[in-house]
């Protein structure tokens, strides 16, 4: 626990909200809303451990957490989406732990409650939005990497998460006040980065290949190395010839014919 504790970073954009929030004297609002967050990051800190991936450090941002990892991008799809959704699972519990006091009449007041109420279904709405790093996104893009090139997977989910920012800066659905355009800048930021290391992210999903043994069930004949899925074993069509993977992609890092 104290390691992974010592993982944890308040980004500096959390402090200024927080920081905002107390010297308004929303004392309550600062600790409900940060336990939501925690408790919430934790569901996915908890599934990761137990899928043995190696966690690199845990951000706190004002919209929610971001566990970043220090792991294969070869990971099983199922094991993912899994990890994806454990933090609403744990938030939806830790909630229901709250109801449960409420209702009972066990220390919680009816205006903490109200508050509780509030805050988690913001959090729980804005983390499904498909935004990149949102688990939403993160939902949509392993999704979309059963059915879809892995590099296309990554494009399309760079696409809808631009589509969506647009729609929810043009709705009416939000207070418009600097906690937003500390977040809409945060989530810019993120997405920018993500489109900008998408060949890097390809090239190290391929090196895995080639390095590792990934057994997959299911196999595709493809004709190039762009055609790759995250899920699937590839025979490639070189000339009517079929190279298996490991081998083309050997001839690709040492730039052989």
């Amino acid at each position: 626990m104290k390691n992974i504790l010592n993982k944890v970073e308040f980004h500096y954009t959390f402090i200024v909200m927080i920081f905002g929030l107390v010297i308004t004297g929303h004392f309550v609002n600062t600790i409900i809303f940060t336990s939501l967050i925690i408790v919430h990051e934790m569901g996915h800190v908890i599934t990761f451990r137990l899928l043995k991936y190696d966690i690199d450090k845990i951000i706190i941002y004002p919209y929610g957490g971001l566990t970043k990892l220090n792991t294969k991008i070869n990971t099983r799809i199922e094991d993912d989406l899994f990890g994806a959704i454990s933090g609403i699972i744990m938030q939806c519990i830790y909630f229901g732990i709250i109801f449960f006091l409420y209702k009972n009449g066990i220390g919680i007041r009816e205006y903490t409650y109200n508050l509780f109420l509030l805050y988690h279904r913001s959090i729980l709405i804005f983390n499904l939005l498909p935004i990149y790093p949102l688990d939403g996104a993160k939902i949509i893009n392993l999704i979309l990497s059963k059915y879809f090139r892995f590099n296309i997977s990554n494009y399309i989910t760079v696409f809808i998460s631009l589509i969506v920012i647009i729609l929810f800066l043009l709705s009416n659905s939000y207070e418009r006040n600097y906690s937003t355009v500390l977040v809409v800048g945060i989530l810019l930021y993120n997405i920018y980065k993500f489109y900008n290391d998408i060949s890097y992210i390809y090239n190290r999903f391929m090196l895995e290949r080639y390095l590792y043994n990934f057994n997959y069930r299911k196999r595709k004949i493809i004709n190039n190395k762009d055609d790759m899925y995250k899920n699937r074993y590839h025979l490639f069509n070189i000339n009517g010839n079929l190279i298996n993977e490991k081998e083309y992609i050997k001839r690709f890092f040492e730039k052989r014919p």
